[in-house]
Parts: structure tokens; C-alpha cells; sequence
């Protein structure tokens, strides 16, 4: 009896032991990774993605970004570490910085080409600047 004793208490244990490793991995793996902040320029749609097609993932023009976005274009960010541009998903939490270079923590999407916002810092205001060549006399 007093083997079945030990062994039915050490069988426990192993149980046990597997089933909290079991709850601990799938709480690792459905724990919300944290994701690195992405940094750049906050823009609107039209005009980022015009540049974008010509290779330049740099700052827009702010007044304009701002006046279309006014006018109903979709606020989207311009990683130039990436060279991508991505659409923010939850646009009010964006809309007073459209011209500036932001960090912003939140979730991106690669393959939707999105970023969710959980929060914004300014780093840059944008400034309005002109990529055509100074004339000389």
C-alpha cells in the first residue's frame, strides 16, 4: 500500500508540474508583445504616397498635409527606416500632429500596412519646406 501511496503522490506531482508549465507557456504566448516605437512623419495619404512612389520617405509640406486631411484623406505615417507607409487606424489620436515627426507606441500591422496608436509623442514640428531646386540668376 505504501508504494501505491508514493506513487500515486509522485504521479500527482508530475501532473501537476506539466499542467501549470501548460497554463504558464499559453500565458506567455497570448501576452501582448510590446512592440518598439516607430518613428516619423505624420502626413496625409495623397501626398505621402506620391512621394513614396518616387523612392522619398521624408517630411510633406504640413499645411497641405493638414488641408487635406481636413478634407477627408486618411492621416498616415512615413517610417523612413522602413520605407513604408502606414495607415493610422485610429486617426483622432493623430490628427493635431499631421506634419510633425512623432514616436508613436502602439501596434503596427506589416502586412495590413496599419498602426494602432496607444500613444503619441512629438518630437519634431514640421515645418512647411520646398523640394524644388533654388533658382540662380
Amino acid at each position: 500500500m505504501r508504494i501505491f501511496a508514493g506513487r500515486f503522490l509522485l504521479a500527482s506531482l508530475l501532473v501537476t508540474s506539466l499542467i501549470g508549465s501548460a497554463v504558464v507557456g499559453l500565458a506567455q504566448r497570448s501576452a501582448p508583445q510590446s512592440e518598439p516605437a516607430i518613428r516619423g512623419w505624420l502626413s496625409d495619404e495623397g501626398c505621402a504616397r506620391g512621394r513614396a512612389q518616387s523612392g522619398t520617405f521624408t517630411a510633406t509640406n504640413p499645411d497641405c498635409a493638414k488641408e487635406c486631411v481636413a478634407k477627408g484623406k486618411k492621416i498616415v505615417l512615413i517610417d523612413p527606416e522602413r520605407k513604408m507607409i502606414f495607415v493610422i487606424v485610429n486617426q483622432d489620436l493623430a490628427k493635431k500632429n499631421v506634419g510633425d515627426y512623432v514616436e508613436i507606441a502602439g501596434h503596427m500591422d506589416l502586412q495590413a500596412k496599419t498602426v494602432r496608436v496607444d500613444s503619441l509623442k512629438l518630437l519634431e514640428t514640421g515645418t512647411a519646406t520646398c523640394d524644388r531646386p533654388t533658382l540662380s540668376n
